[in-house]
């Protein structure tokens, strides 16, 4: 099955190192190809969503952002054409949305995006159980993993957290390789040893915390 991601979630924070994984994790785990019942349904937090099938699940953010008007022309995330703006693909030179309209105020430009991660559950992106939550594992075109912890909590939300690169190296868990952008790293974690993780407050980078959509 293909997976598709438009991983422009600047969720992840463009101030923090997006973490790659060189295997699934836990290592001892069973592949699971299915989001269990508790996940499925439409979550949100009145302006960001997450809809999770049974086999497939969709991200959706708005951000705000703004850019001095004189810089309108010079960034590569955005073109700013007929009165819209674009998200624009500076590595393909491409347009990869619809345009959203922008708005000028003292000389700055004003605008929405809206950012979209899809996954479809298969040969390149399952769940792995640890406790009372899973791992979905995620293979990027790099060829490496992504790992986000998900829970349902009692109070209907559910929660999607991703590892703090700080917590790791205070861990002792250094990468293989790192640029400003990314980190590497080589593990084998037991579902005994990623409870321990869990525990030491690893997976604290939170991604998503939304209620349940009635």
């Amino acid at each position: 099955m293909k997976v598709k991601l438009l991983f422009i979630l600047l969720a992840i924070s463009s101030a923090c190192s997006q973490q790659y994984f060189d295997q699934p994790q836990p290592t001892n785990g069973r592949n699971i190809y299915a989001f269990p019942e508790p996940f499925q349904g439409v979550w949100t937090d009145g302006k960001d969503s997450l809809i999770v099938a049974k086999y497939f699940f969709a991200n959706i953010e708005y951000s705000d952002l703004s850019l001095p008007y004189t810089k309108r022309d010079t960034t590569a995330y955005a073109l700013f054409k007929e009165g819209k703006v674009y998200p624009f693909d500076s590595i393909r030179q491409q347009v990869i949305g619809v345009g959203r309209s922008f708005e000028i105020r003292n000389d700055s430009i004003y605008y929405e995006i809206r950012e979209v991660l899809e996954v479809q559950l298969g040969r390149k992106a399952f769940l792995r159980q640890v406790g009372g939550q899973f791992v979905l594992n995620v293979k990027g075109e790099n060829g490496w993993w992504e790992l986000f912890l998900m829970g349902v909590t009692d109070q209907q939300k559910v929660v999607v957290t991703y590892p703090s690169i700080d917590a790791m190296i205070e861990q002792g868990m250094n990468p293989v390789l790192s640029n400003a952008e990314e980190d590497y790293f080589e593990v084998q974690w037991s579902a005994k040893q990623f409870e321990q993780l869990i525990g030491n407050n690893v997976f604290s980078d939170t991604l998503l915390f939304i209620d349940q959509q009635n």
